[in-house]
């Protein structure tokens, strides 16, 4: 499918000023328009909507954020407090924080504000994996629907998206704004599309050299001025809201990069061939049957992009996916951590092209099967042989996505554990008089992975809340980062010490005595 030209790249093309080797390339980078109307924008819009809404509605679930998005949350409060220190925690990525220093105002729900946001990044990445091989494909409706439905079960049963989702990580929304840049590339809205690339950018710097080549070859086609406006501001605005923050709350520019090279112990960047391991480890993230589809779809596309010129599109997100995933090895290979959830945009888009394999199966199987019919007869033998192969198709599946569903059962326990962290923490500060009241007695200490949540709740800065219970005035936060794991920090804590409120996963030490006491 190619996209139609807008009607300011139509004009620019044409220009009569352009030389005449630059007018020979713009014609030969330039999509060829098709007969094809845009969608229409408000369709995007409304998705959007039901993906916040859905969001909000999922708060009824035990919630709670994850170790990243606490540190981003904590960043907002203190940006509207003029005081942000970014020397510990996660790598800076700022439109996170740019929506975590709106939600700061709000006090106590600016968490749960941006759970909603994040939560509703992951739905309408769901919502556009299903549109995007629905429009792939073509064809007749029981193919688009197939197509669609395996795109979306693919990505919403990948390893851990539910997870990283539910816990407020910031993956869902890069795989939105980018299918959805997608989207708005093939509808001929380039501009759009770029804009949406900048917002990609602003949650992954490996976005940029694909946003870079893509402004350079939208300013080549299209020579409008908002264009040239659009592009070098976005261009601009990457490296500020990238590094001046940082420089504000550490006094290095380069402290999120340095961060991203001190990987966990279980990093693929401790392998013999760390860029090797992160392909194996990305293998088994994708359904076999998906992966054998995706093979299936980008076969078919060659050949029609050969014989007709048609399907490059499905040839271009394939080739993204393999572009992307092949970045993320290099980094990882250069002593980056390589993350699993780094690679979900990859896997996304072949989720989506193996969509458009299964989509396409099912067309050419009702294409078969019509033949033998007569004209009166045809057009029903080959919807039913349709509805029929996506149902088999569908049934060959559960093979390997049924495991994946079944564990969603001990993913409820282990998610609901971590909200209990979070609800027993706000719980025993209560009863000693509030975070703020409970940190005033001196140094704050607490487990590893419970920094910047308690940082949040005792109102401190990240740095301020320490690994070790110190002999003197102080207080500790103790608790299991998850049911299996041991107390942290571990007793017998120094002399002084007495435990003021025992929950069910946390518990509370200090030198001070409770209120009342």
């Amino acid at each position: 499918m190619k996209p139609h030209l807008s009607p300011s790249v139509t004009a620019s093309t044409a220009s009569p000023q352009s030389p005449a080797w630059l007018a020979t390339l713009q014609a030969r980078l330039t999509p060829k328009p098709v007969q094809e109307r845009a969608t229409d924008g408000r369709l995007y819009t409304l998705l959007a909507v039901i993906a916040v809404v859905c969001a909000a509605f999922t708060l009824l679930y035990p919630s709670t954020p994850t170790y990243d998005p606490w540190s981003w949350i904590v960043w907002g409060r203190e940006i509207i407090h003029f005081d942000l220190v970014t020397t510990d925690g996660p790598s800076w990525k700022p439109l996170t924080v740019i929506f975590t220093t709106l939600f700061a105002p709000f006090g106590s729900i600016a968490p749960d504000l941006w759970l909603v946001v994040g939560r509703a990044g992951a739905f309408m990445a769901v919502f556009l994996a299903f549109r995007l091989a629905w429009r792939l494909t073509g064809g007749s409706l029981p193919a688009r629907a197939i197509a669609g439905v395996i795109a979306a079960m693919a990505l919403f049963i990948s390893s851990q998206f539910i997870r990283n989702m539910t816990l407020g990580n910031s993956e869902g929304l890069l795989v939105a704004f980018t299918l959805w840049g997608i989207e708005r590339h093939l509808d001929g809205k380039y501009r759009q599309a770029f804009f949406l690339g900048f917002l990609s950018a602003l949650l992954r710097p490996e976005i940029w050299p694909f946003l870079g080549l893509y402004g350079l070859w939208l300013m080549l086609i299209d020579r409008d001025r908002r264009t040239l406006i659009l592009v070098l501001t976005c261009g601009v605005l990457i490296p500020v809201l990238w590094l001046l923050p940082e420089y504000w709350g550490s006094g290095n520019f380069w402290r999120a990069a340095d961060r991203a090279q001190q990987p966990s112990p279980n990093s693929p960047a401790f392998a013999e061939h760390p860029a090797w391991q992160v392909i194996k480890n990305t293998w088994p993230l994708m359904l076999t049957p998906v992966k054998a589809a995706a093979a299936f779809a980008l076969v078919v596309a060659c050949w029609q992009w050969v014989k007709h010129r048609r399907d490059l599109a499905v040839i271009s997100v394939f080739g993204l996916a393999v572009l992307w995933i092949g970045l993320i090895a290099l980094m990882t290979e250069a002593g980056f951590s390589g993350n699993p959830r780094y690679i979900i945009l990859g896997t996304t888009l072949i989720a989506v092209v193996g969509g458009v394999g299964f989509g396409r199966a099912v067309d050419i199987a009702g294409a078969v099967v019509s033949r033998i019919g007569n004209d009166g007869n045809r057009n029903w033998l080959a919807l039913g042989t349709g509805v029929l192969a996506c149902v088999v198709l569908l049934g060959a599946t559960y093979h390997w996505a049924g495991p994946r569903f079944r564990s969603f059962g001990n993913l409820d326990r282990a998610l609901r554990y971590q909200a209990e962290l979070r609800i027993d923490l706000s719980d025993a500060l209560d009863k000693v008089g509030g975070g703020e009241r409970f940190a005033s007695c001196g140094t704050m200490a607490t487990g590893t992975y419970q920094v910047p949540m308690v940082a949040w709740y005792v109102h401190r800065h990240t740095q301020d809340v320490g690994l070790d219970v110190l002999p003197g005035r102080g207080s500790a936060v103790a608790s299991r980062s998850t049911g299996a794991a041991p107390w942290a920090p571990p007793g017998p804590f120094p002399a002084g010490y007495e435990r003021l409120v025992m929950q069910r996963t946390t518990h509370l030490y200090s030198t001070c005595p409770a209120p009342g006491a």
